[in-house]
């Protein structure tokens, strides 16, 4: 039983949590998998913490999450032979291809309809919402252009016809958006391009009108999700699919006598990943809005924090401040607002069972965005609550040198996240210390905060280009006494050198995230030079750039907050 839908999403709706509903866990990464005497339910390092505490069974086990742990497992169970069962359209293609080799003798796997399904008696509805076009001031590019462009990849690749799984992918490509998942504007979809630009959608024929559909234009039909099956096995050629996403149940539904797979990213990706001029100056505006709010935020924090104030009503004067932005949508995902212990949950979300109220000497770890028409953010701060002692300030310290190793990067383009990675742990790495998540991922432009290709990560091999955006989030969590993250979002830059020398191309990142980081934590004597020459300077920027929008109050709490170091 996985986390995922059957688009393979981070996100979900409330009527696709299975994993949740079977073994209460709610966070965005995990997989259970049950026998007949025993139930196991994998997470990666942020979620460990967290699904201890959630789990509704003292009979599961909490294990790591990666793909050798989970084979190990189920390598071990008893061999008569023995079954494995799986929704087809809850794991892709790589993920049941790869398990079915790995356990070749030893357990067949097979798709079988799904057990959770037939047992969730109150399983909620879906909520429909209707779809709206996304303006092109907004996209920079309207949708038949983008659409030549992903047929001019499928021509280059002598593909008939790709598949996309992805509801971002098509949002994206169509400029479209919707309400289907929660923090996300996207529409639950899947489509067939075929190779002379012509798309076809399938989705809840209720979400879109026939005036949309009509102004969409002729080359885009669409169907409803039940012909999906009958469809796919119609097809005949070439066919792209991305196999890393693609559900199972989509390869099995073709036939294969008639067409020939052809697997890699799906085209819309690697073009979503670039963000035009109008994407990048829209995001810029959006983190104007959200600096703006931030900036509120932490000067009502300034003003209230000896006050009983808890995580919930920390969450909640957030989002009051943030809607005040003009174009704002709600938030990107839900806040992460963790006081002292509840910091060290690196994806913590506040319920009333564990919401804490503040204390002095809390350290608070407050990691949210918002979801503008112009672009997504996604920031965090760590603040301190209170007088803090020198051991986490030098912690927190860590963690900036190597947040503004990161910032301050130039280096060789054709270079990956995975290349980069290990920039941001090296002053971590010298004391002993790490943390168990990727430094940064891709981030879409009102869409997905999380979105690939692209990410800054031990694993991740991805070609970083112009046009990109991703997050420096570097952190280090102490469990049951404190977290500590900091995170900016950057855009990938070329670096224009003299062409009269002999360089290679470059490539560097500007800061785009506008809010000040908490001077009050940070211990000076460890900083070298330059590290200090940076922060003064991004300070100096947060400051030019949102003290004249302010009222009073708030502006002269930014000018301190933003006074050198």
């Amino acid at each position: 039983v996985p986390r995922a839908d059957c688009h393979q999403g981070e996100f979900i709706s409330n009527n696709d949590a299975r994993l949740t509903w079977l073994s209460g866990f709610t966070g965005s990464a995990g997989l259970c998998i049950v026998t007949s005497t025993k139930i196991v339910l994998f997470v990666d390092g942020r979620y460990s913490t967290q699904a201890e505490r959630e789990k509704n069974n003292k009979e599961i086990k909490i294990m790591k999450l990666d793909q050798k742990t989970v084979l190990e497992w189920l390598k071990l169970l008893p061999k008569n032979p023995s079954l494995i069962a799986f929704d087809p359209w809850l794991h892709t293609i790589r993920e049941i291809v790869n398990l079915r080799k790995d356990l070749w003798g030893l357990h067949k796997v097979e798709p079988t309809s799904n057990f959770i399904d037939e047992l969730w008696k109150d399983r909620p509805n879906e909520k429909l919402h209707q779809i709206y076009q996304l303006p092109e001031k907004y996209t920079g590019a309207c949708h038949q252009k983008k659409l030549r462009a992903t047929s001019k990849m499928m021509k280059n690749s002598d593909t008939d016809f790709v598949i996309y799984t992805l509801p971002d992918s098509i949002c994206w490509l169509l400029n479209i958006r919707g309400e289907d998942i929660p923090h996300t504007p996207v529409v639950k979809a899947f489509a067939i391009q075929k190779n002379n630009s012509k798309i076809e959608v399938y989705l809840e024929k209720k979400k879109i009108s026939p005036f949309l559909t009509k102004k969409l234009g002729p080359k885009i039909s669409f169907f409803s999700i039940e012909k999906i099956k009958s469809r796919l096995s119609e097809l005949k050629g070439k066919i792209w699919l991305d196999g890393k996403t693609c559900p199972f149940a989509i390869v099995t539904s073709l036939s294969s006598d008639k067409t020939e797979l052809y697997q890699s990213e799906d085209p819309s990706s690697t073009l979503k990943a670039q963000k035009n001029i109008t994407e990048i100056r829209g995001f810029r505006l959006a983190h104007r809005k959200d600096g703006l709010a931030m900036v509120r935020f932490l000067h009502w924090m300034s003003k209230n924090s000896s006050k009983k104030l808890n995580e919930i009503t920390i969450i909640k004067s957030l989002e009051e401040f943030r809607r005040r932005g003009k174009n704002y949508m709600g938030s990107s995902f839900g806040t992460i607002c963790g006081a002292g212990p509840n910091g060290a949950i690196i994806h913590y979300i506040a319920n009333d069972k564990t919401n804490r109220t503040l204390k002095k000497k809390d350290l608070l770890l407050v990691d949210s965005g918002g979801q503008y028409l112009e672009g997504t953010t996604d920031l965090t701060r760590t603040i301190s609550i209170g007088h803090i002692n020198k051991g986490k300030k030098k912690q927190f310290t860590l963690v900036l040198r190597g947040m503004i190793a990161i910032s301050r990067l130039r280096w060789p383009a054709g270079l990956s996240g995975r290349d980069l990675d290990s920039v941001a742990r090296h002053y971590l790495w010298r004391e002993g210390l790490d943390y168990d998540h990727g430094t940064g991922h891709g981030v879409g432009c009102f869409l997905s905060v999380h979105e690939g290709p692209q990410a800054i990560s031990k694993r991740n091999e991805v070609e970083l280009k112009p046009g990109m955006i991703v997050s420096n989030e570097p952190g280090f969590y102490v469990p049951d006494s404190h977290g500590i993250r900091i995170e900016n979002l950057l855009l990938i830059k070329d670096q224009f050198l003299d062409s009269r020398k002999d360089t290679r191309p470059m490539l560097y990142f500007e800061t785009i995230t506008l809010c000040p980081i908490d001077k009050t934590l940070i211990l000076p004597e460890l900083l070298a030079m330059e590290e200090i020459m940076w922060l003064n300077n991004y300070h100096r920027r947060v400051k030019r750039k949102l003290g004249g929008k302010l009222e009073q109050g708030a502006r002269d709490w930014l000018i301190e907050a933003c006074s050198p170091l």
